[in-house]
């Protein structure tokens, strides 16, 4: 029986009860008024009781869940649905607290840490790898703030600023230093997720990496450079050799110098990522970008102007010369090397409306398929090898620039459109530049 039945019903039963009171009341009024409405008031008091009644014995069967077959037939037209439909909800809540017991069981299992955060920074839920990595506990650090228990409460900020890469840093433990990668999550209403990871395992192969190459690439030095001396005295001797073996010793000679090249690059890269970097000082930026363009004039075929934008007004950045020098330095050689006469090579500074500032350098060159831009930091990857290898580079020069922009808190961003040029910039915050001081 559905809902519209049962109501028909129910309006049914009531109505045969008013119809036989006010006929009864009828009656007797036809010969004593009095009479008939004394009767017609008490009819109706009772129908008002078995209705209080009734009601009186649906509400305790509906809170007592006692079984309906002792009940009125018009007190079962009521129960029955409401049984079925609180059978409906009570299954929904099994569910739903089966679903939150497999969430939160599935929350302590994740093999990353996660800190669930309120708006106001304070710590609202984490799970069992996070306590494990930041030695915390629920019930003690739940509603403080996050950062009183971070090794140093400013990375918080480093955090949110890092995106989806996110910040490696050490974190201490008892007995041993963990490196944990731990990245910021927004969620809505201000809330964000904490994911801590431990990278210790991965911190330790790659610097036994980086100390693999450093060693190859110094043992390497020495020979390649005896090398390439002899080679140099022999082709610029009075008497030069016979035309076949010319040829050839213009070719190795040409081999080594690229090898030679490229031990200076991995030995640069291997000292950016295995030292700290050197004191900080307040650098002219015209004169780093005057330095870059020099570089750049130097291996500019015809046909290639570099330019240079300075600020409006004079500007100091807050960095290491010789790092700064040589990632602008690779910048500007790139872009001369991959623009074709005539073109042109701006290198310059800009100030930004949020306080920052972008050093950086364009061209008009071949441009970059928007596929390739993602990688083109990674140690070796080029766009097309052999015109790369035969303009002279190593596939190291953007991998260094991005280490040098990290190692001064900022950002390498590339823009590129394919047949119309590229630009790079390097982009620090506002703490990293100022107007220079006379």
């Amino acid at each position: 029986m559905n809902t519209a039945q049962r109501l028909r019903l129910q309006r049914r039963f009531a109505l045969r009860r008013l119809g036989g009171v006010s006929m009864v009341a009828a009656v007797t009024a036809a010969f004593s008024w009095p009479a008939g409405l004394a009767l017609l008031a008490l009819g109706l008091g009772w129908a008002w009781w078995r209705a209080e009644r009734e009601f009186s014995e649906v509400v305790e069967l509906a809170f007592s869940g006692d079984p309906l077959e002792g009940c009125s037939a018009r007190a079962r037209l009521v129960l029955e649905p409401l049984r079925a439909q609180e059978g409906g909800w009570r299954r929904r809540v099994e569910a739903a607290r089966r679903d939150r017991e497999r969430l939160i069981a599935a929350w302590d299992r994740l093999p990353i840490g996660v800190v669930w955060l309120q708006s106001d920074g304070t710590i609202r839920r984490l799970n069992r790898r996070a306590e494990e990595l930041l030695q915390l506990r629920r019930r003690l650090h739940a509603g403080q703030p996050l950062a009183l228990f971070l090794p140093e409460p400013r990375w918080v900020e480093r955090i949110r600023t890092a995106g989806e890469e996110g910040f490696t840093g050490e974190v201490p433990q008892r007995g041993e230093t963990l490196y944990c990668r731990l990245q910021w999550v927004p969620l809505e209403e201000g809330e964000a997720l904490l994911l801590v990871e431990d990278r210790t395992e991965a911190m330790r192969l790659e610097r036994m990496r980086r100390d693999f190459v450093a060693n190859v690439s110094h043992e390497l030095r020495t020979p390649l450079t005896i090398v390439r001396g002899y080679l140099e005295t022999a082709l610029d001797s009075p008497t030069p050799p016979p035309p076949p073996l010319g040829g050839y010793l213009e070719q190795v000679h040409a081999q080594a110098v690229r090898m030679q090249r490229l031990v200076e690059d991995l030995l640069t890269l291997a000292q950016l990522e295995g030292t700290q970097p050197p004191p900080a000082q307040w650098l002219d930026v015209a004169e780093l970008l005057e330095t870059a363009a020099d570089q750049a004039r130097g291996v500019a075929p015809d046909g290639i102007t570099v330019e240079v934008s300075p600020p409006p007004r004079p500007r100091e950045i807050l960095g290491v010369r010789t790092e700064l020098e040589s990632a602008l330095g690779n910048l500007a050689l790139n872009a001369v090397r991959y623009t074709p006469a005539p073109g042109r090579v701006v290198i310059g500074m800009r100030d930004l409306e949020n306080g920052e500032c972008e050093l950086f350098v364009r061209d008009t060159g071949i441009g970059i398929a928007p596929e390739h831009v993602p990688r083109l930091t990674e140690r070796f990857y080029r766009v097309d090898r052999a015109r790369s290898r035969d303009r002279g580079g190593t596939g190291l020069g953007l991998a260094i620039v991005n280490h040098v922009a990290q190692r001064h808190e900022a950002r390498l961003l590339i823009d590129s459109v394919p047949g119309q040029g590229s630009e790079f910039r390097l982009r620090f915050p506002p703490g990293r530049w100022r107007a220079r001081v006379r």
